[in-house]
């Protein structure tokens, strides 16, 4: 591919984090390297960092949240001192999505590596999270197909899956719901835990393009100025 092909929209650039007179003087394939570099920094440090104790719990931006008819009834209960058992579900669909975390790094990196010039094209051209979207698209299908299983376990270990159940029943609620009480509750905890964990690449990336002391390689330097 041409080189002045993947400078194109070049104007835009600085606002993305990208020096135009640097980007000038690339290769593609140093504007390849650049954008693995950045996206394998973001994807490493994100990794790290959920899989840390309360990385999500205590995040409030990625905090799993009960599924909306179980928090109804945890904040009816709370004040009465018997929401134990949707408490504990609570923290354990967030300490598992923590547990799972490490899980994301080898599809991370595969992802990364497979990045084309194309591809670079469409995350220069892109926002502040576009080599975000671009691992979400990559690997959410796999993500999620080793998230669910922690995810489902946390769910019946906590007793929620038989208080769902036992909820749904009581309250005539069965053919509302497609699935049984432990998929529905391992698919809702699954999908909200990898919306986190692309929130916080998103967030790396983002500290990438606009903080130089984010570059700690020298390509990124040569890349984003």
């Amino acid at each position: 591919m041409d080189r002045r092909f993947l400078l194109t929209g070049v104007v835009s650039l600085g606002a993305l984090g990208f020096s135009p007179a640097a980007l000038a003087k690339l290769s593609d394939q140093q504007a390849q390297a650049g954008l693995r570099e950045a996206l394998k920094q973001s994807a490493e440090a994100s990794v790290t960092h959920l899989s840390q104790t309360n990385a999500y719990w205590g995040d409030p931006q990625i905090r799993i949240p009960l599924p909306p008819s179980l928090a109804k009834t945890q904040k009816l209960l709370k004040p009465l001192g018997q929401s134990g058992l949707l408490d504990d579900l609570h923290l354990r669909m967030n300490r598992a999505a923590e547990n799972a975390a490490p899980m994301a790094r080898g599809l991370f990196i595969n992802a990364i590596q497979t990045l084309t010039i194309t591809d670079a094209v469409g995350i220069i051209r892109g926002g502040n999270t576009a080599g975000t979207l671009y691992l979400q698209k990559k690997t959410t299908p796999a993500l999620t197909s080793a998230f669910t299983p922690p995810m489902e376990s946390a769910m019946q270990a906590s007793g929620a899956v038989d208080y769902f159940d036992r909820a749904v029943k009581r309250s005539n609620l069965k053919n509302y719901f497609q699935t049984d009480a432990k998929t529905y509750l391992g698919q809702w905890a699954t999908g909200l835990a990898l919306q986190g964990l692309f929130i916080f690449v998103g967030r790396e990336e983002t500290a990438i393009r606009r903080d130089p002391a984010k570059r700690t390689a020298q390509i990124l330097k040569t890349v984003f100025g």
